[in-house]
This record gives structure tokens, sequence and C-alpha cells, in this order.
């Protein structure tokens, strides 16, 4: 979904041309491919959720029933057989909110947007020089149903993930951008949040190369502030639509044993590991509950659930409590058709472009007690696992993609990224 707000539009939306300008069609036959012939209107807007969703529910049945009559009666005149294509309004006039795109990738629905605005724009300053008329339903079914204009389209099977809006914290690290570049590559879109901006701009400069820009959206938020938390689920529902997947992945690391852990830095720890993933996950149940759609999280967890190490409590223990509310999670998002599971990664560095800010901290430490440099060390966790496979940020973002893509009816599941290690095997 993309929203716009301009003026214009407000005032287009609270005023008595309001239906006009969504029953009178576009300003050139070709537009009817991106926007369909007229624009949905929702002129009553409760404040009540359910009586939203019945207004709503009522004027799209009104748009369907519209639509499936212009096709009955276009291809009856013109005597000619056609599969109808989909219904659906890919424009809404909204009172008192604006205009929205709507899509089933979010450039579909910049698209429609675009097309809209100008095809309102021009519609009001036609009505103050004359008439405005609009294109006859057969020329808009002749455009509409013409096999050249629907290559335009590029109708193949849709990805996987298509559609859909996805929240990834900690998306200035390693991990995240992993998560972020194979969620990309199976079709959502993308926002990433992180407390630093700087990393967030390197980022998404490095996703828009690979993908483009316009599927990508960085937010400045601190997953341990619940005013922050609630305002960045709020941001990415405006800008992208809502909130599909959602993927808490933001995380900090110390090294120290017991006996010399400041609780100061304990509670820091805290603080971003357990209390962060509590205020990302319970910050979109509303949003979860609200959609109705369904929806996925994937916790980024660790191999230290199943194995911690020394020197290594404040991260192992943070992090398995994590884990823990992931399947009390599991257990009440259930009823909203939300799918809570874990990935439980180990040994994922980075590169040189996106370092692993874990293994910026504890990476020193772990060379110099073993007399390693960087790339021993990475040699030395790829030799300690089963496969001897290097474990990478990509693999993470596959696992995410696997349980939001839905590919088995699987809630409160453990998936281990970390080559094979025999202590953490689920159990």
């Amino acid at each position: 979904m993309e929203i716009r707000q301009s003026e214009l539009l407000i005032e287009a939306s609270l005023s008595e041309q309001a239906r006009f300008l969504c029953d009178s069609g576009v300003i050139t036959p070709d537009h009817v491919i991106r926007t369909k012939g007229a624009m949905l209107l929702l002129e009553e807007v409760p404040d009540d959720d359910r009586a939203l969703r019945e207004v709503f529910g009522r004027e799209l049945e009104r748009y369907m029933a519209a639509y499936e009559t212009y096709f009955t009666e276009q291809a009856a005149a013109k005597g000619v057989q056609r599969t109808m294509l989909d219904p659906l309004p890919r424009l809404a006039l909204v009172r008192g909110l604006g205009l929205l795109g709507l899509g089933r990738t979010r450039r579909a629905a910049k698209v429609a947007a675009d097309i809209g605005e100008h095809a309102i724009r021009v519609k009001l300053q036609s009505r103050l020089v004359g008439a405005y008329l609009p294109c006859d339903p057969g020329h808009l079914f002749d455009m509409e149903y013409w096999s050249l204009e629907l290559k335009k389209l590029g109708r193949d099977d849709p990805l996987p993930l298509e559609g859909q809006a996805a929240l990834v914290t900690g998306g200035g690290g390693a991990i995240g951008v992993g998560i972020a570049d194979r969620l990309l590559s199976a079709g959502a879109c993308v926002a990433l949040l992180d407390i630093d901006r700087e990393r967030l701009e390197k980022v998404k400069s490095i996703l828009e190369e690979r993908f483009g820009p316009g599927r990508v959206e960085i937010l400045v938020a601190d997953v341990t502030d619940p005013g922050s938390m609630e305002s960045a689920i709020r941001d990415v529902s405006l800008r992208l639509g809502g909130v599909d997947i959602l993927v808490p992945n933001a995380g900090i690391a110390h090294v120290s044993r017991l006996e010399e852990l400041d609780p100061a830095t304990f509670r820091k720890v805290t603080d971003v590991n357990l209390f962060g993933t509590f205020l990302t996950i319970q910050s979109a149940i509303a949003v979860f509950r609200r959609q109705n759609t369904g929806g996925s999280v994937v916790v980024i967890s660790t191999k230290n659930v199943f194995e911690p190490g020394a020197s290594f409590g404040a991260y192992s223990a943070t992090k398995a409590g994590a884990h823990q509310l992931a399947k009390i999670a599991a257990l009440e998002l259930a009823d909203y058709g939300v799918r809570v599971n874990m990935i439980n990664p180990d040994a994922v560095f980075g590169d040189e472009k996106i370092s692993s800010k874990l293994w910026d901290l504890v990476g020193p430490d772990r060379m110099k007690a073993r007399c390693l440099d960087a790339e021993g060390l990475k040699e030395y966790y790829r030799q300690r696992n089963l496969l001897k496979s290097r474990v990478l940020a990509e693999h993470v973002g596959n696992a995410v993609v696997f349980f939001a893509a839905e590919m088995t009816p699987t809630t409160g599941a453990s998936l281990p990224v970390d080559g094979g290690l025999p202590g953490c095997f689920p159990r």
C-alpha cells in the first residue's frame, strides 16, 4: 500500500465531488491496466475496528460486483470470450485520509498512486473550464483485455513473499543484511530498524545496489524503548501497508566471567537481548490482530541457548530468555494465525562490507586465546562443525524465508544454522 496525503487529496476525499472522482474512469485508456477503471471510495471511516472492517467489506463487495457487471456486459456486447482479471481495486480514496495505491508489489502500488494522484488533479482542474467526460467503458475493456497491454504487467508467477512487508531489527549488522537480502530475493519489502543510522544507511546502499530502489526502508529506533518501538511499528505500517513478517534480530554481547560481570552491564545486555525481543513482539501484536491475515515472527536466537560457553553468561542467559519468550509467543499468537519460530545460528562473521557487531567484540579475545588471526578464527569455527561449513548471514536469511513463506505448518520450532554441532541438537 502507498499512502498519498497531499492537501489536494485530503480535500478531495472530503469534498462533495469524491464519488464523481472515483466513478468517472481514467484520464487515458492505457491507465486502466494499472488502476482499473474506477477507484474505491470509503466515505465512512468509523473509529471502531470491527465497524471499519464492515464498512470496508461492504464497499469492497460493491466495487467487485460493479467490476464483474462491467466485464460481463462488455464481453457480451463485443461477442468475445475472456478470462476475467481479478476485480480488486488498485486505488482507494478514503475520507480524511487521502489516496491509497494498492498492488501486489510495492512498485505496482506506487505506480497506481502516481496515476491516481495525477488523475484527481486533472479531473478537478478540468471542471474549472468545462465538463469532464470519462472514457467509454468499451474502450477501457478493449485496452484492459488487450494481450499486448497485459504483457506490460509481466504476469509471471509471484515470488513466495511477494506483497508482504517485513520488519527486521538489528538491521545494521551482518545477520540483518543477510536476512534482508534473502527476504528481498523472495519478493518482500523490508524495513530495517537499528539504533545506528550510519550503519543503516550503508546497509540500505548495499541492498539497493542489488535490488534497486523502493523496496528497503530504514528506521532509527531503540528496541529497549516502548515508545520508540510503538512508533516504529506504526511508521512501518504507514510506509508499507502493514507488517506481515517480524524478525527480532537485535542483540549485543559481552565477554566476562560471572564473578567479574558488572551488574550494570548485565542489565544492559538483558535490556537489548531479552526486553528488546519482548518489546518488538509485543508492539507488533496489535497490528497482527487488526490485520487478521496471519503472519510470521522469526526470532534470531543462538546456538548458545543449547550449548553456552564460559565467560559468555550475559549473552547466553538473555538469549535463552528470549528463546523461551518466543515459545510463549507461539502459544499465544496462534489464535491470530501468526507463527512464531526460532533460528539458532553459530559463528556468522559477516564480510568486509558489513561486519558482525558480536564478532567485532568477542573476536579479538578468541583470536588471542587460540593464537589465530581473523581468517584462522573463521577456519577454526568451520572445522568444528560436522559439515565443515562456513555459516553465512545469507544462510540465516534462507531459514527466515523458509518460515516466513509458511512452507510447512510449523510454529514453536527451533532451527539450527550452525553446520552441525551435536551439543546444539534441539531436544
